[in-house]
């Protein structure tokens, strides 16, 4: 994203000076801040070019991350957990993390390395519930909910609500303090309204 950012603005400044030299010419004083103005859009334009297809541009590791902040680790190992219910982890729902991490985290995270921390997670098994609990302890309830919300988007990613899945979402809300209830609240909430 910043690479892109970093792109636009260096083009716009890289335009703006070449117009300027190009249509005004009042002396040395105004070439040299022209230039400056090429220089500073020439170098923007290619560290915009060097984020976006650079090593790196395709994001964080999600080991890293994951062993870098509770928050994100009890992000990541909910919605694993919850894509992981139906026995399998499908491109839309590494996708739903991605973007789910990006919000809550501000993390973008290699999708590769999202299916690597898959099995890692799938090889805890049950275990994974206890850890979701205790990480779960040192959040608010607000944050708790925004990770209900993010395996609510986990999913609905497919396009398929999946009876395993809607359990699985229950019982991580049910280790982050939810009753069932609010869970199954968080998750009508969340579901986009149906069409008549």
């Amino acid at each position: 994203m910043q690479g892109a950012k970093n792109i636009i603005f260096g083009s716009i400044f890289l335009a703006a000076g070449g117009g300027l030299l190009m249509a005004v010419d009042l002396g040395a004083i105004l070439k040299y801040g022209t230039w400056g103005l090429i220089v500073v859009g020439a170098v923007m334009l290619a560290g915009g070019l060097y984020q976006m297809v650079g090593p790196g541009s395709a994001g964080v590791d999600a080991h890293k991350a994951y062993q870098s902040s509770s928050t994100a680790r009890l992000l990541m190992q909910s919605m694993l957990t919850t894509a992981l219910a139906d026995g399998h982890v499908d491109d839309e729902e590494v996708e739903a993390i991605v973007v789910a991490c990006e919000e809550v985290v501000h993390e973008h995270l290699d999708p590769d390395s999202i299916r690597q921390l898959a099995e890692l997670v799938e090889e805890k098994g049950d275990a994974i519930l206890d850890e979701i609990r205790y990480e779960g302890k040192m959040l608010n309830r607000d944050a708790r909910k925004a990770v209900i919300n993010a395996c609510v988007m986990v999913l609905m990613a497919d396009g398929k609500i999946d009876v395993r899945e809607t359990a699985a979402v229950n019982t991580i809300g049910e280790q982050l303090g939810f009753s069932p209830a609010e869970t199954e609240a968080t998750i009508a909430e969340t579901m986009p309204a149906e069409e008549d």
